[in-house]
């Protein structure tokens, strides 16, 4: 009998039967799919009401090579115009120029920094293609935001440094698409979250069920033969 009691009371882990397990989840398959299910619909509804659309627009700016009087290209003004491309970044982001189109647009109510949150100018790999591209909440806005300071930074550029080689190959335009949220996207991450919240609480269930379900469970847990079972009949 004391025997009996120090396996009862030293018996604080049961090993898992991951054939059990996996037996536990099959049973629970409508439970998890239900909740895939509702997890996907939460993820869509909130994307769709509760997050705010953004809106993208882009104009391209390109700066043509010089060419010599037999109208070949310098390969020496090619790389001085690598090596401008970043400057010309640099005076587009500054706030030289980004406080003119502020005024200019009237924004100034939306903070001193909106526009310069809202822009991004990049190089474009390998290239003299300037990039610039303005996210917000309108798309009319995004487009304003990009014309703008493109413009002003063309008005600045040309006055203060004489250059006449630059031009923009692709003018920016409305875009009524928003780019983000990404409702698919967020609609299949609710899924999965779904999945993994119903699954980890099966598992859990099962982890946490100390109940002796079969001979060898008893076996396994007293350390005892078993002599006799009674069987279950269901009605």
């Amino acid at each position: 009998m004391e025997d009996f009691k120090k396996n009862v009371e030293n018996s604080d882990e049961i090993e898992i039967d991951l054939s059990r397990l996996f037996q536990e989840i099959k049973k629970k398959a409508k439970f998890i799919i239900f909740m895939a299910i509702i997890g996907a619909i939460i993820a869509f509804l909130f994307t769709t009401f509760f997050i705010t659309k953004k809106y993208e627009s882009t104009a391209r700016v390109y700066l043509k090579p010089n060419t010599t009087e037999t109208g070949t290209i310098d390969y020496n003004a090619i790389n001085a115009n690598s090596k401008m491309v970043n400057n010309y970044m640099l005076i587009m982001q500054g706030d030289s120029v980004l406080d003119k189109v502020t005024k200019t647009l009237k924004l100034e109510d939306k903070g001193e920094d909106f526009v310069k949150d809202s822009l991004s100018i990049t190089n474009e790999a390998e290239s003299e293609i300037i990039k610039v591209t303005a996210k917000t909440d309108d798309p009319q806005l995004s487009k304003d935001i990009v014309s703008a300071t493109v413009d002003q930074f063309f008005t600045d550029v040309k006055a203060k440094l004489d250059v006449k080689n630059l031009m923009i190959t692709d003018p920016a335009k409305v875009e009524d698409i928003p780019v983000s949220p990404n409702k698919k996207l967020n609609t299949l991450l609710g899924a999965f979250l779904g999945i993994m919240l119903s699954g980890g609480i099966v598992v859990l269930r099962f982890m946490l069920d100390k109940r002796l379900h079969t001979k060898d469970d008893v076996e396994s847990y007293l350390e005892i033969p078993v002599l006799a079972e009674i069987p279950y009949f269901e009605d």
